[in-house]
């Protein structure tokens, strides 16, 4: 059975990743993809880093993302999408080269001496983009249960539903309340949502016990979750023959959050890097003064 890799072998991982997936993916599409090519386990890739709401798996694909873009490898046009750029093309096409040149396996990783592993699993970094997630995440487990329904209602409103209630009633299969999703103003249809403040993760069972209690009310249901999703959770949500669920974790639902403003507030700051160009460029010779000067 395959082990997730350290952080580093992971940047080479997340490549071969985005390339097999046309040269551009979503956070979930690379992450799925990263596991596909290593033939992970669903017991592998649903552990989860001690006191943390991210699997390991979550964690090091979005440091590699994040120290890929670092290295102008991988490009992020807008939020939670990732493109290859030039220069990872060119990484990966080369990776490739070599795939086809050697028997050994696909990328193997170097060698790690125990010191190096134990670092990497017992302090794991938190990538800058990701710390204010676990902020929110963080007091968002501190309102009551019936405030973050509050919350979630709120949130389905912001997002294009409408008559949305909290009902939350005892014995209702754990059904929190409903909506209307209304699609570019022309038609709607009837959604069951469950709220689900939870540390840890949410099982199959979960899904399919929401699944039944939207039997003859809803063609679509929606489980948001301060926490994460199984894997058999995922596939149980996705299933085909029966009533489709879409799943929103923690961090899916932070930056929903972000997306609408709502208890998240953008830093505006100054770009640096911007006027550094500005100035080099003013300090150097102007191409246009040239011209004035030969004529």
């Amino acid at each position: 059975m395959q082990e997730i890799p350290a952080q580093e072998p992971m940047k080479q991982w997340t490549l071969m990743a985005v390339h097999a997936l046309g040269g551009s993916g979503h956070n979930r599409e690379i992450e799925e993809k990263v596991r596909q090519l290593l033939n992970l386990s669903d017991d592998v890739t649903d552990q989860i880093y001690p006191g943390s709401r991210q699997t390991i798996l979550d964690h090091r694909t979005a440091f590699a993302r994040s120290h890929l873009k670092r290295d102008g490898l991988l490009d992020n046009p807008q939020r939670s999408v990732w493109t290859l750029t030039e220069a990872g093309v060119a990484l990966v096409n080369e990776f490739i080269s070599q795939m086809n040149n050697s028997a050994d396996l696909l990328l193997p990783q170097p060698p790690e001496s125990e010191n190096e592993a134990d670092t990497d699993d017992a302090a794991p970094a938190v990538n800058e983009d990701e710390a204010w997630k676990e902020d929110l995440l963080t007091r968002i487990l501190q309102l009551s249960p019936s405030t973050f329904e509050r919350l979630c209602q709120r949130l389905l409103r912001e997002s294009g539903f409408v008559q949305v209630q909290v009902t939350g009633r005892a014995g209702d299969g754990g059904i929190d309340g409903n909506g209307l999703l209304q699609m570019a103003r022309l038609i709607s249809f009837p959604v069951l949502f469950q709220c689900k403040r939870w540390q840890g993760s949410v099982g199959a069972s979960v899904v399919r016990e929401f699944r039944g209690a939207m039997s003859g009310r809803a063609d679509r249901g929606l489980i948001i979750s301060t926490g994460t999703f199984t894997t058999e959770a995922r596939k149980e949500a996705a299933r085909d023959g029966v009533p489709p669920i879409d799943l929103v974790d923690g961090h899916a639902l932070a930056e929903n959050l972000r997306e609408l403003k709502l208890g998240v507030k953008e830093v505006i700051a100054v770009d640096r890097d911007w006027f550094d160009q500005l100035e080099s460029w003013a300090s150097g010779s102007n191409p246009s003064d040239q011209v004035f000067e030969a004529g």
